[in-house]
């Protein structure tokens, strides 16, 4: 008889070797790794708040950089209200100065350890080394209060139109 952690972790090594073919054929040099586990997102945690959460860990998201990429009409730039950088999931919680020093150390921290990186030079600079980290319930909640700081002015929801 097979209990319910022997079949999580076959799963888990399925799941992980498909995954790994695929993204390698494709070219990708940073994979994902898979999880069964639920995301780590406080019960108390608003619908609104949770799609920013989520959309920190994804590619395409509500933030400046991959707005501005499909309709520049809509986000003029993609700079984050800091104006250092483009407004990216990596930069938010890693290098912007709204964010503050002592929150942005400890998601680097927690970044650096999920994704077992020495430096944050090794951190892949797209969605993967932030989902790696989602199932970490510090660094969820760390991601919550970025999402929550007003001054950052995160887009809450989006209307796109069609391209003509």
């Amino acid at each position: 008889m097979y209990t319910r952690g022997m079949m999580d972790s076959f799963t888990k090594i399925i799941w992980q070797e498909s995954l790994n073919n695929q993204l390698q054929m494709e070219g990708w040099s940073h994979i994902p790794m898979v999880s069964t586990r639920p995301l780590s997102i406080p019960p108390d945690t608003s619908r609104e708040v949770e799609v920013l959460i989520m959309s920190l860990f994804y590619k395409n998201n509500l933030l400046n950089s991959f707005v501005h990429q499909y309709d520049s009409r809509i986000v003029p730039s993609p700079l984050c209200v800091c104006g250092a950088e483009e407004q990216s999931a990596i930069h938010l919680l890693t290098n912007c100065d709204m964010v503050g020093t002592i929150r942005t150390e400890k998601l680097v921290y927690l970044l650096l350890l999920c994704n077992s990186a020495r430096s944050s030079e090794e951190l892949s600079h797209d969605a993967v080394s932030i989902l790696n980290c989602s199932r970490d319930k510090k660094f969820v909640q760390l991601c919550r209060e970025v999402v929550e700081i007003e001054d950052l002015n995160l887009r809450r929801k989006i209307t796109l139109r069609r391209r003509t």
